[in-house]
């Protein structure tokens, strides 16, 4: 009768200020003052924690993820310095493929966040393509 917990099951359903800072590696009262009060997003409270919505965060950073990663998109994101050093290469070079929308994107605020799995899935389709061309270059020379 009692089923196995799901993926959504297991993610928090309200999550407080100081873990959306830690998951975020940035923001401040202030920070979170402005956008409660513009409405980007929407804080519940219960007389003694400010919390939100997992939904209403995705929301905050650009939009609800694909079913399938969810629960990866829950996770910590990681700066541009971060993933620049997972992918050897330089910030400018990530924040280039992100504005270019190459490479997928969460916004807090000005700043650029990256989710772990995504970064993953867009630097092995990036070397697959460096390998590929390499090979290509190799058959057309012999």
């Amino acid at each position: 009768m009692n089923e196995p917990p799901t993926d959504e099951t297991q993610l928090p359903a309200l999550i407080d200020r100081e873990r959306l800072i830690r998951r975020w590696q940035h923001g401040s009262d202030s920070f979170f003052w402005r956008h409660e009060a513009s409405g980007a997003l929407r804080a519940l409270s219960d007389g003694i924690k400010v919390r939100y919505r997992l939904s209403d965060i995705f929301a905050f950073e650009g939009g609800q993820p694909p079913d399938d990663l969810i629960g990866e998109y829950a996770s910590d994101l990681l700066t541009e310095v971060q993933a620049a050093r997972l992918c050897a290469v330089r910030p400018s070079y990530i924040l280039a493929a992100a504005r270019s929308g190459d490479l997928p994107v969460r916004r807090i605020g000005r700043a650029f966040r990256f989710v772990p799995a995504e970064l993953e899935a867009w630097r092995a389709r990036r070397f697959v393509n460096r390998e590929t061309l390499k090979k290509r270059g190799k058959a057309g020379d012999e």
